[in-house]
């Protein structure tokens, strides 16, 4: 038995497990894509892990199999296929034809039996087998020769496990499984006779056969006579289980040797689902050819390539830096793009292992004299991908200040526009999906994690590297372009988006001042605070335990206090946020658990952290803002996340004043006021919600009048609350269960005070129904400036993707839009400031908040600059209302 083992897998049975075991995904489309991905993921294991030559996966047909002749209820109580996975069925068989593995298939005929006739007859030509499959009736064909291998529980079945686990060698297994039955494949067996009883009937009669041979001579217990009474069953039973070993399948060896896979239709289906890792691992790209790279490297040759350059309208761009910090970074090499393909790199700082500048690089002083006229010229459009770090670090003093100037065209955004809930936006992915294979980072930097590792990477390397960048960037411009056309988004790109990169990258440059006495005072503060919230929570508890352990605490608060048990995890007994919130409704526990977390978090995730933030030369926090953070449109922030600083709490506040302005300066804060709500009115056009609005009333009383029947003048803070969390839950598609669990109400008293709300506004009812409806149609909904988002699982038969999908429906036209209002925003105040050349300059953006730093003389120009600017953003049905406030922190405006 020296032949490689024949891997025999159990296809169906594989199908629906991975169906089960993964969480729901679908691609751009709405196709389900679950069952492929995990199916998929079970190949590669099996693959990397086994390296088999030889290999078949076996597949039920549809309709009834010859089992059905035997006994007509046969997996009679299994429920229909899910359609969310038969329409996936087609595309796993494409899979494994792509990977060209053997595909086993025959009408009548079930995978199992397909399995069991290639074992057989394998077997008799000297081959092993392993089968893999966790289908305990395959366990009849284990032998020395055979073992069966579970990937997804990591178990080998062989000879001694199988006596382990039954008490049985796999030969008698037949006969117990008659006995036993199945419930899942509805084989009746013999009432009554659980697996104890089979064991010991078939070691004391041996077998079936015999067991009903000599159950005619003896004295019947109940339980024999349940035996006896069944037989009919038992034998009936026995025949179901059988496997067929006579099916006709290819039985010569070569038929099951592994292929190379059919890289061209491989590459066509991950592509079609979506598959980017898979597609990248499994079926990878051609590299780029580099021949129209060149490496530049005398004076001579720079200044020709910028004579070639000098007259193009479109120039590609990319910088290697020996840094990630756009404030430190040192440029070491250019890279630049005509529209033709043809690239040139630049390299000015590469170094060898001592620290010495390696020869036949340009002067950064020539580099920078010769190139920056293209840079700056307002001509000229720049593409590149992440647009942002290029431009600050070229506009670092030690890089020659230059300043990206003319239309700027980011291939990250574009991707971003043309589907923002895609996972990755790098460029290796991205160009990957078009075909074309780079060289990563860690390939060219042999896997040095040293920050400044490219610095150390020879030029010819470098240059293909760099120009790859280049040139995948232009091919990805090639191929947004008329896509972002099609869809009506290329003007989002030109107006607002593109123009907005240095916007952010001079909010970036600026950073914002961090009071590190007070933080270090908070640290200490808050510390002690949790040391005493720790011991009143052990009081609390009756002991002492680990309050950070999940586990632990479980433990404390569902079998020590006997609480009401939520929703459980793999781990066991959930203790997230929202179970501890309803606890808290019969315990003090669970509360004063949730404000030690609430304290901790804001101890480590902001007290401790922005002070190691805090740049040792500026002394101030530079966040990153990210254009592609979010599928509304909105910004998010990194390094610190300016977005969950939170403002509603006493700590939270205080560590809004740990952010000062600088001295002779002040923190100016603009908000816009409810700008969601009033484009909710303007979207719905909703004669109460439009009066209001126009007439200054307070929306959230004048709601709460409403939906409590009261006059306004009688509403509570109470009843305000409420009606404030339904005017803003509506937007966010908010269901009966969702406002019940946040305002602690019964479902049928949050449904009524939603039928309430809905009655009054009758207009957002119709909007809520016309945006719906329109979804449905197109796949997908827009913002006011045609910001798109993809809604492929709107008509979804899953519920829980679906309903997802109609809430996505109704927020994203109301939150895109307050998103594009604000990045209007910005951009006419950043304009205005330098327009009037003024000191004043943006520093943070936080949800529909602007704060400045401006020097205390321009305040009043500022204010009324701001305060214009902002609510003339976007002409509404409603106006919009910016609030404006200053002091020396963040607090003080808050």
């Amino acid at each position: 038995m020296s032949a490689p083992a024949i891997y025999l897998i159990d296809g169906s049975a594989y199908i629906y497990r991975a169906y089960h075991a993964i969480k729901p995904l679908s691609n751009s489309r709405g196709l389900p894509t679950h069952a492929v991905y995990g199916f998929a993921a079970i190949l590669r294991r099996l693959i990397r892990e086994r390296a088999p030559e030889y290999l078949a996966v076996a597949f039920d047909t549809r309709g009834p199999v010859f089992r059905h002749q035997l006994y007509a209820d046969y997996k009679a109580n299994r429920p229909p296929m899910p359609d969310d996975l038969a329409q996936q069925i087609p595309y796993i068989r494409q899979l494994v034809q792509a990977y060209r593995f053997c595909l086993l298939e025959q009408e009548g005929q079930e995978a199992d039996d397909l399995i069991a006739s290639v074992v057989t007859r394998m077997v008799q030509q000297g081959h092993r087998v392993v089968i893999v499959s966790g289908d305990k009736d395959l366990l009849q064909l284990v032998s020395p020769h055979v073992s069966l291998w579970d990937p997804m529980n990591d178990r080998v079945m062989d000879e001694t496990a199988v006596q382990s686990k039954y008490g049985l060698p796999p030969s008698r297994l037949l006969d117990y499984f008659a006995l036993t039955g199945d419930s899942s494949d509805n084989i009746p067996g013999v009432p009554g006779i659980g697996p104890k009883s089979a064991l010991k009937l078939l070691n004391e009669y041996g077998s079936l056969d015999n067991l009903y041979e000599q159950i005619k001579d003896m004295k019947l217990s109940k339980t024999m006579e349940k035996v006896r009474d069944h037989q009919d069953a038992a034998f009936l039973s026995r025949d179901l289980v059988r496997l067929n070993t006579a099916v006709g399948i290819p039985t010569d060896i070569a038929s099951y040797h592994i292929l190379p896979p059919d890289s061209e239709e491989l590459r066509r289906l991950l592509t079609e689902l979506e598959f980017y890792s898979l597609l990248k691992n499994q079926a990878p790209a051609k590299k780029i050819t580099t021949a129209n790279f060149h490496l530049v490297q005398t004076t001579a040759e720079l200044e020709a390539v910028a004579r070639r350059l000098s007259g193009v309208q479109h120039l590609v761009l990319d910088t290697e830096t020996n840094s990630l910090n756009t404030l430190h970074a040192q440029l070491v090499g250019l890279s630049l793009a005509d529209h033709e393909g043809n690239a040139w790199y630049f390299p000015c700082g590469h170094r060898d292992n001592a620290g010495q500048l390696q020869p036949g690089q340009l002067q950064l002083s020539q580099l920078i004299r010769t190139i920056q006229p293209l840079l700056e010229d307002q001509h000229i459009t720049k593409i590149g991908h992440n647009l942002k770090f290029d431009l600050a670090v070229l506009a670092l003093p030690g890089n020659g200040g230059i300043q990206l100037r003319g239309p700027l065209y980011d291939t990250m955004v574009g991707a971003w526009l043309l589907d923002p809930d895609r996972h990755s936006y790098r460029l290796d992915d991205l160009c990957q999906e078009i075909e074309l294979q780079m060289t990563s980072y860690p390939e060219v930097t042999a896997g040095d994690k040293k920050e400044d590792a490219f610095s150390r990477v020879e030029l010819e390397a470098a240059k293909n590297y760099s120009c790859e960048d280049v040139y995948g960037a232009l091919q990805l411009y090639r191929e947004q372009q008329p896509k972002l056309d099609e869809a009506q988004l290329l003007s989002l790109m030109e107006d607002m988006e593109g123009p907005l990169i240095p916007v952010l990258a001079a909010m970036e440059q600026a950073g914002i001042l961090i009071d590190t006495a007070l933080l270090t005072q908070l640290s200490q503060e808050f510390e002690q605070r949790l040391a005493v919230e720790e011991q009143a929570i052990y009081a609390s508890a009756g002991m002492a335990f680990n309050i950070n352990s999940p586990k632990q605490l479980g433990e404390v608060l569902f079998e020590k206090l006997q609480l009401p048990k939520g929703r459980k995890t793999k781990t066991g007994w959930s203790t997230d946020v929202k179970v501890l919130e309803n606890l808290s409704m019969t315990h003090e526990l669970p509360a004063k658990i949730l404000q030690y977390r609430n304290l901790a978090k804001l101890k480590s995730t902001y007290v401790d952290r922005l002070a190691s933030l805090s740049d040792p030369v500026t002394g101030r926090v530079h966040t990153s803002f990210n254009q592609c953070g979010t599928a509304t449109g909105r910004l998010s922030s990194s390094n610190p996340n300016v977005q969950n600083i939170p403002i509603r709490t006493e700590e939270g506040r205080r560590i809004r004043s740990a952010f000062v302005a600088a001295q002779g300066s002040c923190l100016l804060s603009a908000d816009y006021s409810q700008i969601d709500l009033r484009v909710l009115a303007h979207y719905s056009e909703d004669a109460a919600l439009l009066t209001a609005f126009h007439s200054g009333q307070d929306i959230h009383r004048q709601t709460a009048a409403e939906i409590f029947f009261v006059n306004p003048e009688l509403v509570t803070s109470e009843m305000r609350r409420v009606a404030k969390t339904i005017n803003f839950g509506i937007i966010y598609g908010m269901s009966s269960f969702g406002l019940a669990s946040q305002l602690h109400l019964s479902r049928k008293e949050a449904q009524t005070f939603i039928d309430r709300y809905l009655a009054h506004f009758s207009g957002i009812k119709e909007f809520m129904a016309s945006v719906l409806t329109q979804a449905k149609t197109d796949g997908y909904v827009t913002t006011l400036l045609g910001r798109r988002r993809l809604l492929p699982n709107i008509s979804s038969n899953n519920r829980v993707q679906r309903e997802f999908a109609e809430r996505t429906a109704i927020n994203m036209p109301i939150q895109g839009t307050a998103a594009d209002i604000i990045k209007v925003a910005m951009l006419r105040v950043h304009h205005e400031l330098e327009h009037r050349q003024l000191q004043a300059r943006l520093l943070l953006q936080i949800h529909d908040e602007l704060v400045l730093e401006v020097p205390d003389n321009e305040l009043d120009e500022v204010t009324a600059l701001v305060q214009q600017q902002m609510e003339e953003a976007m002409p509404l049905r409603v106006p919009l209302v910016v609030h404006v406030s200053h002091g020396q922190n963040l607090d003080e405006n808050a």
